[in-house]
């Protein structure tokens, strides 16, 4: 059997390209947190970290589906020919982002100061500079608008060599300027400001990369043109129930996992821990990383399928992707364990190893656990299930928020650590619903699609 023989197929083709891609921008991300590490140290890494979080928190809030639904209905247009209605996709994309943007910045400026008093009661000068800094990230939205939307319509037509280009080049810029600045200010003022530059060059290079894929494939691709022609006519009511529904399932995980254990130990740990325990999740996420660039093509995968009705297809793809990506994270995630003493001790300074490595410990059955989930969200997306979704993510994030919260209290250093091995494991309750809703529904009976997508993808 010839290997080879894969590569004719364009989904192999489009995983392996988002696979290059992502591996350069985790390689990126790894450098900079390395690199911080000797830059700033510990401490002031860690209130990078607190600031970093403090944006997530709003971010997350607010929701952040609405890209993923339009990947997935500008894939289900694109796959039955309707152009005009994948640029109005998109344009509801890009007014969704001001308008979020526009709240963010609002919010940021109200609530982030009292939000970081509240997780650093002891240190007023710290909690008022991270509340800075988390504020000049609130602007980043607005300067993101154009490599979104049109990154969105690269990912939704499959287009995935440019859009690759796009992001691996943003990450480049990202690290040299967070890098850079970072040594000239000596504070995490410098890295902050490095990703509000990196956000608005990213836009830039965006345009550019879309401009020379939309003259190659001028039949699949709506131009800037004709998207910013459907700005004024795309109703941002039309699409948004389906983009939040998907994005309150993910902030809510994003949340659990990111969010609250940063807070928990500024509070009740130590900065310095803060960043040990982002360090150790960066460093043993770096196997799950190797997949993403199967679970970006399986969102316009699947919902092609679901828009031409195959569902047997669906099926077999959702499970063997879910199966065969569990089972390569995993060996990933176990040999991770046992290069991590010699990475520890070749890249960071002495007193960043042992907490990594022990926290690196904790987190790994959570982790394995976790690794069968990759086309969880697009599953719930295109099958019309996510109520769902919604329900066991809320029901979640209240159970392991408060478990995580009493770990923190018990244990200041390692409580959060096991606190999220636990959440991880919440994973297993959508893994039973996918098994109960494929048995429940075979037949020929293809998935239903959410109804203002269904509207916006069929012609007029």
């Amino acid at each position: 059997m010839n290997p080879l023989r894969f590569l004719k197929h364009k989904f192999v083709r489009d995983t392996a390209t988002l696979q290059v891609g992502t591996l350069f921008v985790s390689a990126g991300n790894l450098a900079s947190a390395v690199l911080l590490a000797h830059v700033l140290g510990a401490r002031e890494q860690g209130h990078y970290y607190v600031a970093v979080t403090l944006y997530s928190l709003l971010w997350f809030l607010l929701n952040q589906g609405v890209t993923g639904a339009t990947v997935s209905q500008v894939a289900a247009a694109s796959a039955r020919g309707l152009r005009d209605k994948a640029a109005a996709w998109l344009a509801f994309l890009a007014k969704a982002y001001i308008v979020i943007g526009a709240v963010l910045v609002v919010l940021g400026w109200v609530l982030l100061p009292w939000i970081s008093a509240l997780v650093s009661p002891d240190d007023p000068t710290a909690a008022a500079a991270t509340a800075r800094w988390a504020f000049w990230l609130t602007f980043t939205p607005f300067l993101e608008i154009p490599r979104v939307v049109l990154c969105a319509g690269l990912q939704g037509t499959r287009t995935m060599l440019p859009f690759a280009r796009t992001e691996s080049a943003q990450e480049a810029i990202r690290v040299f300027l967070v890098i850079a600045l970072a040594v000239i200010t000596e504070s995490p003022e410098g890295p902050i400001l490095g990703m509000v530059a990196a956000s608005f060059l990213g836009s830039c290079l965006a345009i550019e990369q879309y401009r020379s894929a939309q003259r190659a494939s001028a039949t699949l691709l709506p131009s800037i043109g004709e998207i910013a022609a459907q700005f004024r006519a795309v109703p941002l009511l039309r699409g948004l129930p389906l983009g939040l529904k998907l994005g309150l399932c993910r902030s809510i995980d994003a949340v659990g996992v990111q969010v609250l254990p940063t807070l928990f130990l500024e509070r009740y740990g130590s900065t310095e821990w803060v960043a040990y325990v982002r360090l150790a999740q960066r460093l043993m996420n770096v196997p799950i990383l190797f997949m993403q660039g199967l679970s970006r093509t399986l969102l316009p995968r699947l919902s092609e399928l679901a828009g031409v009705q195959d569902r047997e297809r669906f099926r077999a793809t959702f499970v063997k992707a879910s199966l065969y990506s569990g089972a390569i994270i995993s060996a990933g995630l176990l040999l991770s364990l046992a290069v991590l003493p010699a990475l520890l001790q070749h890249l960071f300074p002495a007193e960043y190893r042992q907490p990594i490595w022990t926290v690196s410990l904790i987190l790994t059955p959570g982790l394995i656990a976790l690794s069968f989930s990759i086309a969880n969200d697009t599953f719930y997306l295109v099958t019309n299930t996510l109520r769902v979704a919604m329900v066991l993510s809320l029901i979640g994030i209240v159970v392991n928020g408060f478990v995580v919260w009493f770990l923190a209290r018990a244990w200041p250093e390692t409580g959060v650590a096991w606190g999220l091995t636990i959440t991880m494991f919440w994973c297993v309750t959508h893994y039973l619903y996918a098994a109960w809703y494929f048995r429940s529904r075979r037949g020929p009976k293809p998935p239903r699609a959410e109804a203002a997508a269904r509207e916006l993808t069929e012609p007029a």
